[in-house]
């Protein structure tokens, strides 16, 4: 593997994490929107028998992580997460993907001017074993490069429902203390009940860890309770407006920012 690393750092860009085991990560450019913002994505090609994880994917998972600290002229980013699968990792549920998948990311100039990209990404891919992977992506970002953009807006039809558009009537969190440190609860109320509900719960920040939910269900109302952790300094003063509720089902998935209490 530390092989395969070294040779990422030394070739170009349109080469980077090409040929790997596992198979490839490829960056489109995409398009430059009428905001100014870039629609870009990445392209991942797995081999048969290989997968990769979203951005939460449980106890048995390797998440993602992107490392944007050399880049310029970047202000604020977007990923529109497509929906993952939902894996019996033996017999612990993980969420990820396999084949071919793109993650669409939105790049908003932090002033007017190009973009320069470099961003690092590391990752983890299983077969039979679970390893670290990294791939390292450079482009110069000006104008409409127009590449990848069927791919891209395919991609941004596959992600889940959100809040205006999954029915949903209502929502609140509640955080309580427990022996384990906190419990945080989700409850859902929606027009039409969800088939077989599997729901995630996110935080912004690494200072609060929360863990996968056990999910009770009524008609078309749900229930979500999961362990949390407080890693900060000073007393837990928790933004709710920061925390991510997603739900999926066999038949659909939605997914909520925010979650009031």
């Amino acid at each position: 593997m530390l092989k395969y690393l070294i040779s990422a750092l030394l070739l170009p860009m349109a080469a980077l994490a090409q040929n790997m085991d596992y198979g490839s990560v490829k960056l489109l450019k995409g398009w430059q929107a009428e905001d100014g913002s870039y629609q870009v994505a990445l392209e991942f090609k797995l081999n048969e028998g290989w997968k990769t994880y979203w951005r939460m994917p449980g106890p048995a998972g390797l998440p993602p992580v992107f490392d944007w600290e050399s880049s310029n002229n970047i202000g604020e980013l977007r990923f529109d997460w497509p929906t993952p699968e939902i894996i019996d990792q033996g017999g612990m549920i993980t969420l990820g993907y396999h084949n071919t998948f793109v993650l669409p990311i939105r790049i908003a100039p932090e002033a007017n001017g190009p973009v320069r990209m470099a961003m690092t990404l590391n990752f983890g891919v299983c077969s039979d074993i679970c390893v670290p992977a990294q791939a390292v992506f450079l482009a110069r970002l000006s104008g409409s490069a127009n590449e990848g953009v069927a791919l891209i807006q395919d991609a941004l039809l596959k992600g889940p429902q959100t809040r205006e558009s999954s029915g949903l009537q209502s929502i609140a969190c509640t955080v309580e203390a427990s022996e384990r440190g906190y419990e945080i609860t989700a409850d859902l109320n929606f027009a039409e009940a969800i088939q077989a509900p599997m729901t995630v719960i996110e935080y912004t920040t690494q200072e609060v860890w929360i863990d996968f939910t056990e999910v009770e269900t009524e008609g078309a109302a749900i229930s979500a309770s999961a362990p949390m952790r407080y890693y900060g300094s000073g007393e837990m003063d928790m933004d709710m407006s920061a925390l991510t509720v997603s739900v999926f089902g066999t038949d659909r998935a939605v997914e909520i920012k925010g979650c009031p209490r």
